[in-house]
């Protein structure tokens, strides 16, 4: 058995182990050395064992570890199949270096609003290393962008977002960084820097966006709520002016005299299916500005899945269906369960964590199966059936194995459980809900906390 083999089933990789990516073992080498031959000579014999050292670690990993983490720009920002986003992605890796460190893109890919990238952080100096992995590492300056549009014109970063990812190399971080466009752009470049390296170090990585539809909507009606508990949705009517959509996003124009009401549109697919928006989108970022008396709001939600849209037939909004053709819009039949709930807010499970949820109460609002077996239970709800034992972290999703953040627990023989536990398995939106109270001084306010309000 080679080292491969033998590495691949360590990550318990499935069938037999791909073969190494020599081109990819290139292109990260490359990245480590610099991006130009001066540059390589700077104290090249100091740092000419660290760079054996990367390249060593990524000959001997090869596709076996890349198999096990998330190699490009789609897989680590998306669920599911992300195949549908290959023409779309730029896995050209571009670097810069400094005395300390070498930063990298090593993937990316974008639409008219959003760009999606991996990068990695490899320090290159003793103090780099220490540094590297200090708490003060991430803070506001970690990362910064900025993207010039293919007309010149220049655009900052209306938002700005990433978490880490596994590195398998020593000395290195790598990270999914999502950046969120002032305005939509046809091309251009995007500029990326380390904020902990030299000014003006930054690497320029050319934007081609996947193509989008708009649709016209501009239409009111009632949204839903966040985690503000006030007002009441049906005294504050939402606008929807346009959706715009990407394989990677969903954007929405609206205007409320609330700014704590949002969309709650859903999707008509082409096999005649209904998709909820819990079930398709996550909120990235907003954007609010006062115009009188209504907020005009720029939302940008990202898709959980990648999407064909060929796929989507058209957005439900409100009492009508928009078809994504441009053709008129047609009444859509209303579904009372789909349409938002309460259930109760139990005490948190652990000190320090949230509130926990009422297992069956929510499957059985959801219009879900519950079955309980003493202090297990088995909740199924959209063909998703979820297990939970109190007591054990473990719950199964479909007999899949999943660790919860909390363990489950009987409340007065009631089974609570984390909502975690439900939100990804069962594609809802959860949340409890705020309101302030009496304030207790300059600086501070009572909250007073509601019930869980739940969107399916």
């Amino acid at each position: 058995m080679t080292r491969l083999d033998k590495l691949w089933r360590a990550v318990e990789g499935p069938g037999a182990p791909p073969r190494l990516d020599s081109g990819r073992v290139k292109a990260r080498v490359n990245a480590v050395l610099g991006a130009g031959p001066a540059e390589r000579r700077i104290d090249m014999r100091k740092r000419f064992c660290f760079i054996l050292a990367a390249a060593a670690a990524l000959a001997i990993m090869g596709t076996a570890f890349a198999a096990a983490v998330d190699w490009n720009a789609l897989s680590a920002h998306f669920q599911g199949d992300t195949s549908l986003g290959l023409a779309y992605l730029d896995s050209e890796v571009r670097s810069v270096r400094d005395q300390n460190y070498v930063f990298a893109v090593e993937g990316s890919a974008a639409d008219e609003s959003n760009v999606y990238l991996v990068v990695s952080v490899t320090a290159v100096s003793d103090e780099a290393k220490a540094f590297l992995f200090s708490d003060d590492f991430n803070s506001m300056d970690t990362f910064s962008a900025y993207a010039t549009a293919s007309d010149g014109g220049e655009l900052w970063a209306m938002s700005l977002g990433y978490h880490e990812l596994q590195s398998g190399l020593p000395h290195c971080r790598r990270f999914a960084v999502d950046i969120g466009l002032e305005h939509a752009i046809s091309g251009g470049t995007v500029y990326v820097r380390c904020g902990y390296m030299e000014k003006g170090k930054r690497v320029e990585v050319p934007i081609t966006p996947a193509s989008s539809v708009t649709v016209k909507i501009a239409a009111s009606g009632t949204g839903v709520l966040k985690l503000e508990a006030e007002p009441d949705p049906a005294s504050a009517p939402l606008t929807i002016q346009e959706i715009t959509l990407s394989p990677f996003t969903c954007q929405m124009k609206t205007a409320c005299t609330s700014v704590n009401i949002y969309p709650n549109i859903r999707f008509r697919m082409t096999d005649g299916s209904i998709r909820t928006q819990s079930q398709m989108l996550s909120l990235n970022s907003g954007v609010h500005s006062l115009a009188w008396t209504r907020y005009i709001s720029e939302l940008q939600y990202q898709f959980h899945e990648i999407q064909d849209l060929n796929k989507i037939s058209a957005v439900i909004v409100f009492d009508m269906e928009y078809p994504l053709n441009g053709s008129r819009p047609v009444p859509a039949e209303p579904d009372p369960a789909l349409e938002p709930f309460t259930v109760t807010r139990l005490d948190p499970l652990e000190e320090g964590a949230g509130y926990s949820i009422p297992v069956r109460e929510l499957t059985e609002k959801l219009g879900g199966t519950f079955r309980a077996d003493g202090e297990q239970a088995v909740c199924t709800y959209r063909d998703v059936a979820v297990v939970l034992q109190a007591g054990s972290r473990t719950a199964l999703v479909n007999d899949r194995a999943v660790e919860l953040k909390q363990a489950p627990a009987m409340r007065d023989g009631v089974l609570a459980a984390p909502y975690e536990a439900f939100t990804d398995a069962w594609g809802i939106s959860a949340c409890v809900q705020r309101e302030d109270g009496e304030r207790i001084n300059e600086r501070e306010v009572q909250l007073i906390w509601h019930d869980w309000y739940i969107v399916p």
